[in-house]
C-alpha cells in the first residue's frame, strides 16, 4: 500500500474530527506501525498489514465501530485523496472507461499479488479482486465497495450502488450499478 492512503486518512481525521480522535486512532494500532501511519511518506510502499491494522483502528476509533459511518468515511477519504483536477477529469469520463483503468490503478497503489478483472455492462460492472490479502476482513469488505462508490460517484453522481457479492480469504467480487 502506498503512503498516500495513510496521508489521506490522517487528513480526514484531523479535518473532520479532532487531534484526540487521531491520537486514539494511532493508539489502537500496533506500536510498530504508529510512526509510519502518523508521519507517512506519500510515495513509500508499506506492508499490507499496515493497511489492515489501520483500517481496524479506524473502524473502532474514528467510526466508533459503526459500519455505515466507516463506509461514509472511506468514501470521503477516497474523494479527499483525488486531486481536484483529476476529479474534474473523472466527471467527464464514462464509468466503463474509468473501471477499465482499475487494473493499472491497482498496480500503482497496491504491491503484491492482488489483481482485478473488470467486466463492464451498460449500467453495471463486476470487479473480481483475486489474490487479495485479507479479502475476508470485515473492514476490507466495507472499504472496497465504499472506495468504488466514491470513485464512480465522481463520474456519474450519487446514483452509484456497490456491494460485495461474494468473497473468500483471498477473493472479493464487487458489483457496481449506476
Amino acid at each position: 500500500m502506498k503512503g498516500i492512503w495513510f496521508m489521506t486518512a490522517k487528513r480526514y481525521v484531523l479535518s473532520e474530527h479532532t487531534q484526540a480522535v487521531f491520537d486514539r486512532y494511532l493508539a489502537a494500532m500496533p506500536a510498530a506501525i504508529r510512526q509510519d501511519v502518523s508521519d507517512p511518506v506519500m510515495s513509500q510502499w508499506y506492508p499490507e498489514e499496515h493497511l489492515r491494522d489501520s483500517l481496524a483502528a479506524f473502524h473502532a476509533q474514528v467510526a466508533g465501530g459503526d459500519d455505515e459511518a466507516f463506509s461514509r468515511a472511506m468514501e470521503r477519504c477516497t474523494v479527499l485523496g483525488v486531486h481536484w483536477f483529476v476529479q474534474m477529469l473523472l466527471s467527464v469520463a464514462t464509468p466503463g472507461y474509468l473501471l477499465r483503468l482499475m487494473p493499472a490503478t491497482l498496480r500503482q497503489t497496491r504491491r503484491g499479488p492482488v489483481r482485478v478483472a473488470v467486466e463492464v455492462g451498460d449500467r453495471s460492472a463486476t470487479m473480481r479482486f483475486t489474490d487479495q490479502p485479507y479479502a475476508s476482513d470485515p473492514r476490507y469488505l466495507l472499504s472496497t465497495p465504499a472506495i468504488l462508490r466514491a470513485v464512480l460517484g465522481l463520474c456519474v453522481g450519487p446514483s452509484v450502488r456497490t456491494h460485495v457479492s461474494s468473497f473468500d480469504a483471498s477473493t472479493q467480487v464487487c458489483v457496481a450499478r449506476w
